[in-house]
């Protein structure tokens, strides 16, 4: 999917949801308006045609020249942007106010500068495009979901989580005695903000968007003196945008709110080695040779009511697949065009035949399910559900499993190892189980318990043909 297809639905959900929509920012010239305050950006919608280097994991403004990390090279091209001997970036506003000036080199500094008790605000854009700002130091954050939990992991800053929600308590707290003493807030999309407010925690990072509570958060918490920060690492409830950029959410997570940066850039290291291998191997792929896949997200083993959740165009899990190669049907069948889709067994059955039609005489059906730590879901079970539905469906069948939490954490880069070990064996040098277990090894803070809980076949499952 293109970036700015997600980019044009991210605008328009943002004005749908109404958190803001105001006209987009154009970068202004050299300016010296003393009256323009820091920060008079925070709230405005950046338009497509403004937004940063796409390829760039640090969407924070001071990073003039719109690489992956802050550091003295951005303050000599900033110097030069202030000069007019080199063009203006999107980043190189420091200080949001508008204006590229002297003001942003010095602001500039004083984030190069800062210590772990330095006041500052930090300006970023977020997930909804939308330019906001985070307050420096940043002591104790509140976060959500399987995505907040491995990414505060990934990048050194479970020490600092004060306030997790219901999912994390429950499900992965075990794993990390910082989340299991932390205080649980409630759900992501009804948290209790009172006690938020009554733990003073300075950053709340929902573990997902959510088109009501990502409305009323900041409403709740502003006044309060919190921070809420749009940096998640999955797919959405109720905002119609997909998730592309992972890698730079985690980058975001791990700078803006202060964590471990030599862990945080050591896991963008890892992620970068593994999406170059995947991706050069899947360019040398003939459209005949791409495993066709379709993802369903629930199962015949617990649907009562005979419709199905499958996932469509342009959901993450398909633009991982597409990465590694896989023809996704999804972007080839009407019928699935949306980021999930219900549809009644005859409907899919009909997908199937079509795909089978069109020359692709094997169909990888992958089951989602909240499998994992979470365990809620059992693979065997859900799998062979689908595999007795769909028996007589198509020729040849190749059915898979993977747990939810690995497509849409800093584990989602095992998904198209998991993917190109499946259906082109020996087409890169990676195994997804030696990589699962040098995630755990090098991105845990408390690794033995990940060892003692984490089972491979809870997360990826290669159940074969039938």
């Amino acid at each position: 999917m293109a970036a700015s297809k997600s980019v044009i639905i991210a605008i328009v959900a943002v004005v749908v949801i109404a958190i803001v929509a105001v006209a987009a920012f154009t970068v202004l010239g050299n300016g010296g308006n003393d009256d323009v305050k820091d920060g008079a950006r925070v709230g405005d919608v950046v338009a497509e045609s403004n937004l940063p280097n796409s390829d760039s994991r640090l969407w924070v403004y001071g990073n003039a020249n719109e690489d992956d990390k802050l550091n003295s090279d951005d303050v000599t091209v900033l110097e030069n942007m202030v000069k007019g001997s080199v063009k203006h970036s999107q980043l190189a506003d420091a200080n949001a106010d508008g204006e590229i000036n002297s003001k942003d080199v010095d602001y500039l500094k004083k984030i190069l500068a800062a210590t772990e008790s330095t006041k500052l605000d930090v300006y970023y854009i977020d997930n909804y495009f939308k330019v906001a700002q985070v307050s420096w130091p940043v002591k104790t954050i509140a976060t959500s979901y399987c995505s907040g939990f491995y990414t505060a992991e990934a990048t050194g800053l479970t020490s600092k989580l004060a306030m997790v929600d219901s999912t994390i308590a429950t499900y992965w707290a075990k794993l990390n005695s910082y989340a299991a003493s932390a205080v649980n807030f409630g759900d992501t999309e009804t948290p209790n903000y009172e006690l938020m407010i009554q733990n003073k925690i300075d950053v709340y990072v929902p573990g997902y968007c959510d088109a009501k509570a990502d409305v009323e958060s900041p409403q709740k918490l502003n006044p309060a003196g919190i921070d809420v920060m749009f940096m998640n690492t999955c797919d959405n409830s109720g905002v119609a945008y997909t998730n592309e950029y992972i890698d730079r959410s985690i980058v975001m997570f791990g700078f803006l709110l202060q964590g471990d940066l030599d862990l945080t850039y050591e896991w963008l290291a890892w992620h970068d080695g593994i999406k170059e291998k995947v991706e050069t191997a899947a360019s040398k792929l003939t459209e005949a040779q791409k495993g066709a896949l379709i993802m369903s997200r629930n199962a015949p083993s617990y649907i009562t009511t005979g419709e199905y959740s499958l996932t469509g165009k342009g959901n993450t899990n398909m633009i991982h697949a597409d990465w590694a190669g896989c023809y996704v049907v999804a972007d080839h069948i009407a019928s699935l065009p949306k980021n999930y889709n219900t549809l009644k067994m005859e409907d899919i059955l009909n997908i199937l035949k079509q795909t089978n039609d069109g020359g692709h005489t094997t169909v990888y059906w992958i089951d989602n399910e909240h499998d994992g730590l979470r365990g809620q879901r059992d693979l065997d079970v859900t799998v062979a559900s689908w595999e007795d539905a769909l028996v007589t469906a198509v020729p040849t069948m190749h059915f898979l499993g993977m747990a939810r939490e690995a497509g849409n954490s800093p584990l989602y880069v095992l998904e198209m190892v998991f993917y190109m070990n499946v259906m082109h064996p020996g087409a890169i040098d990676l195994d997804f189980e030696e990589e699962f277990d040098y995630f755990i090894e090098n991105f845990t803070l408390e690794t033995y318990k990940y060892e003692s809980m984490m089972d491979i076949d809870n997360f990826f499952k290669d159940y074969g043909e039938m």
